[in-house]
């Protein structure tokens, strides 16, 4: 009997066979420094999981890859021009569906509230939970711009480090941040035991395939295979584990 693993690999090994006749041109990522999902520079020896994944994939698929590392701007531009196969970590926008096609997901981005141990304030599990309560995060992020958005007149910090060495002074109670580039900041500043968090919304990323790039569709359905093969094989996982 067919298990849905099975025509997983099934599939990831059609994949593979009708792109083998093909020409594999070395692919260019556009990418901007985001870290721990891609970093320009390693940091701790490691480049980001979500550049690990992705490199491992066409490293599966037998294509030539690398990370292009540009202002994001400019990664947008060359990916409407064809200039890039791909933008990474891209997430979901409406009008990018014009220029782009999604990959299946290939991490998350969880937005949520940062707060000291044991402090007694309200338990946030809504924005609204905390609208007359000592709010911050970090100038330009998109989580101060939804705050803003939202009503809140938020302290805004200059940078995520600094955010959290705020909040573990007690300059604010909430820090409303993206969890997994808040984590590895915390935990390169070696506080993971002084601080609680609680996830408010949750979102994916993805990597956004150019339409106007020469043979991209079989390539993503390829793509697509090889990172369910990562998932079902544990490498996916193994290379998350890393950033923990």
């Amino acid at each position: 009997m067919f298990t849905w693993k099975l025509l997983a690999l099934l599939s990831f090994s059609f994949w593979v066979s009708l792109t083998a006749a093909q020409e594999k041109k070395l692919l260019s990522i556009g990418a901007e420094h985001y870290p721990p999902y891609e970093m320009k520079e390693p940091i701790n020896g490691l480049k980001g999981f979500d550049y690990d994944v992705v490199m491992e994939a066409f490293t599966l698929l037998g294509y030539p890859a690398n990370v292009q590392f540009l202002p994001w701007k400019r990664v947008v531009q060359y990916s409407k021009l064809g200039k890039v196969a791909g933008m990474l970590s891209c997430s979901y926008r409406p009008e990018r569906e014009e220029y782009v096609i999604y990959s299946n997901p290939i991490s998350e981005s969880v937005r949520g509230f940062y707060v000291r141990k044991g402090f007694d304030g309200p338990l946030p599990i809504l924005l609204e939970d905390v609208r007359n309560e000592r709010v911050a995060s970090v100038s330009g992020y998109g989580t101060i711009k939804e705050l803003e958005s939202n009503g809140f007149e938020p302290i805004a910090a200059k940078d995520t480090k600094m955010a959290v060495s705020m909040l573990i002074r007690k300059r604010f109670d909430y820090l409303y941040l993206s969890q997994q580039g808040t984590d590895f900041a915390i935990q390169e500043l070696g506080v993971s035991d002084q601080l609680d968090f609680h996830p408010i919304s949750k979102k994916d990323y993805f990597l956004c395939f150019s339409k106007n790039y020469e043979g991209v569709k079989p390539i993503v359905e390829a793509f697509n295979a090889a990172l369910l093969v990562l998932k079902l094989n544990g490498t996916y996982q193994a290379i998350h584990a890393k950033y923990k």
